[in-house]
């Protein structure tokens, strides 16, 4: 009875554990993010013209920085998890970011989120990151090994 007892506490245990990690990661877009991005299909506007706000390679790391081919030479700030007062300073000032994921890159790390002009909704499935910015098409990136 007493080993039926404690191997039931240590499985409790185990599922516990398992709940919290998978739900960090669930939260955890800079996780999912880390590493290396190479863009497959460029954001467009009407006219066909890319974006510039959109890098052909991004590099996240573990630090919460990440690399962009237009702003060469510099790693800066980015941020998945916002609090709520971030998520709706940014749904205010752009309605159609409501109820997506966003990622937030501060191009002068002493700013503050909430103020940041580099606003992209995201999305991650598997190997294949997609881009959003308003007003041009989705862009699309593979994750470079």
């Amino acid at each position: 009875m007493h080993i039926a007892h404690s191997r039931s506490r240590v499985l409790a245990a185990v599922f516990i554990v398992l709940a919290l990690t998978a739900s960090a990661f669930a939260g955890d877009g800079g996780q999912v993010l880390s590493g290396k991005w190479k863009m497959t299909v460029p954001a467009r506007d009407a006219a066909g013209s890319p974006c510039p706000f959109v890098p052909d390679m991004m590099e996240f790391f573990d630090d919460g920085t990440v690399a962009m081919s237009n702003m060469p030479g510099n790693r800066v700030p980015f941020k998945t998890d916002l609090a709520p007062d971030e998520k709706q300073a940014m749904e205010l000032r752009n309605p159609s970011l409501k109820g997506k994921n966003l990622l937030l890159v501060k191009p002068m790390p002493q700013m503050e989120w909430r103020s940041t002009p580099i606003v992209y909704a995201y999305s991650v499935t598997a190997n294949e990151l997609t881009i959003s910015v308003t007003g041009w098409t989705p862009a699309t990136f593979t994750r470079v090994k």
